[in-house]
């Protein structure tokens, strides 16, 4: 089986993990947290054509439908799909919802206005392919906002692992869990060890591959992480920060 064939399959086994984590999100403050972060970067004097990249359970739908933007969000997995379509239905916005690898987009070129992603480029086989994927479906000016955190660079680096070993057994001690609620936490261990961009130094890696595909305006906020999580998800994901890197074609 190939990495990306890998891929998928583990993630079509953590559908209804995810599933229940978006549900808390939306009922909870990160609902209107990311709505806000999200907001500083849009155009709002319009509503835009948004490409959500690995919607997963379909969060960024509802919350983006529910400002009036056009979302279309895309999954590699079926199950995630299915997940999605069923949360999307349950909040009362309507999405299109597709399975489709982001990698190697069905869409034409300049399609979208704006092109967001969360906590999906580090388990891309070639996230370097699907940056340049985005650059050519996002129209001239378009936005493109990612969001994703070094989750597994621990086990390349000795200093952080040993913390992360630590802090691991002081969450397994207080909460009778992991730090990540995976439904297979070894399986998703021994993929990530395999994945591109475990071992590399974010968010810097992903300014430099865009400034070289020719996006422009090219930043990161290098920790988010007090504006989206809450007090949990500060203590679970302290040692690998959320950020956000933005650009415009």
């Amino acid at each position: 089986m190939e990495l990306n064939e890998k891929i998928k399959d583990y993630w079509e086994g953590e559908a209804d993990v995810y599933s229940r984590g978006i549900q808390e999100e939306l009922n909870g403050p990160a609902r209107q947290a990311w709505k806000e972060l999200i907001g500083e970067y849009l155009p709002a004097e319009r509503n835009l054509k948004i490409l959500d990249v690995g919607t997963g359970p379909g969060f960024f739908p509802i919350i983006l439908g529910e400002e009036g933007h056009q979302v279309i969000g895309i999954d590699i997995t079926e199950n995630m799909i299915a997940c999605a379509k069923e949360n999307v239905k349950q909040w009362g916005q309507q999405a299109q919802l597709l399975t489709m690898d982001c990698q190697n987009l069905k869409f034409e070129d300049e399609s979208f206005d704006a092109i967001l992603c969360r906590n999906i480029t580090w388990t891309l086989d070639d996230p370097k392919r699907a940056y340049r994927e985005w650059f050519r479906v996002l129209k001239p000016g378009g936005s493109l906002l990612v969001f994703d955190a070094c989750w597994y660079l621990h086990l390349f680096d000795e200093s952080l692992g040993q913390k992360y070993k630590e802090r691991e057994e002081q969450i397994r001690r207080k909460y009778g869990r992991g730090i990540h609620a995976h439904a297979d936490e070894e399986k998703g261990r021994v993929l990530s060890k395999r994945l591109y961009l475990s071992d590399k130094l974010r968010p810097q890696w992903d300014l430099d591959c865009l400034l070289k595909l020719g996006f422009s305006k090219v930043f990161a906020q290098r920790d988010i992480t007090d504006r989206v999580w809450d007090e949990l998800g500060r203590e679970l994901n302290g040692l690998t920060p959320e950020f956000l890197v933005g650009a415009q074609k």
